[in-house]
């Protein structure tokens, strides 16, 4: 696998624990735009608000507030549905949070007042595998949130990039090509209304992640520019992204691993510098 160490540029990776049952399964990231603020998504309906402490460019530690369990109700979803498989997490200009529900194939929203609600749903979702949906969230410059699927079809399969906006509802505007072996875990959109999607494989031994930037064309299947390639192992679980500019105008990409809650794998905040 190809270290695309031109496109990217390694900063840091920062193995973080903490003493707190249910510490854990963090699947996304979102990062104030000064890259020093971040909210994690665990995977087990909890978020985690903390600052990053770094000497120049190396992430030095977290300091973090108390975990906050996502109290929306189920019955926002209607009937049939009970898990809290939390994934994807996107935040718009106003506050508001956009989380995925990865086994119902759902979205629900937190409001700025804390009133839960949730997307309506949309037949091209709701018939995704279950576990295997909606992990990559992001949001427009122009307040669309975009998502797609984990896993789709056959190997030659396009994934389709689903929009939502309100007072319109959900479309499928946009397609991305796929690449072997790789699956979308994580979405971000930077300053200039790029998508970024960090996409995750399995080797048996250990995972390997690439992150691609997607010029977002209507109705075109866009390749994609890979902007960096991890060899296996090289980091751990890698599940979420987020995208911001550092103070000398530097394109920054923090990533943070799901370690499963197991014993074997860990909680790891991974940082590298892209191009513009």
């Amino acid at each position: 696998m190809t270290d695309l160490s031109a496109q990217a540029r390694f900063l840091s990776s920062y193995e973080w624990s903490k003493d707190r049952d249910g510490f854990g399964g963090y699947s996304a990231i979102t990062m104030s735009p000064d890259g020093t603020r971040f909210t994690l998504l665990s995977d087990r309906a909890h978020t985690i608000d903390g600052t990053l402490f770094r000497q120049g460019d190396r992430i030095l530690g977290v300091r973090s507030d108390e975990m906050q369990v996502l109290d929306y109700p189920v019955s926002i979803l209607g009937t049939g549905y009970s898990e809290r498989d939390t994934e994807g997490m996107a935040r718009d200009a106003a506050g508001r949070i956009y989380v995925s529900l990865e086994t119902d194939n759902r979205v629900i929203r937190r409001d700025i007042d804390g009133t839960w609600s949730a997307l309506p749903p949309y037949t091209a979702i709701s018939g995704l595998p279950p576990n295997k949906g909606l992990e990559a969230l992001a949001i427009t410059q122009d307040g669309a949130l975009v998502t797609l699927p984990e896993k789709v079809g056959r190997s030659d399969t396009m994934y389709p990039v689903f929009r939502y906006r309100d007072e319109i509802g959900w479309d499928t505007p946009y397609a991305i090509s796929r690449v072997p072996s790789y699956q979308p875990v994580g979405a971000d959109i930077d300053p200039m209304g790029r998508l970024y999607i960090l996409e995750r494989g399995f080797a048996g031994i250990g995972f390997f992640s690439q992150v691609r930037r997607f010029t977002l064309v209507p109705d075109t299947v866009t390749e994609g520019e890979i902007l960096l390639q991890s060899r296996t192992r090289q980091h751990d679980n890698l599940e979420g992204i987020a995208v911001w500019t550092a103070p000398d105008g530097e394109l920054r990409v923090t990533l943070v691993s799901d370690d499963n809650f197991l014993s074997i794998q860990k909680t790891e905040i991974v940082e590298y510098a892209i191009p513009k």
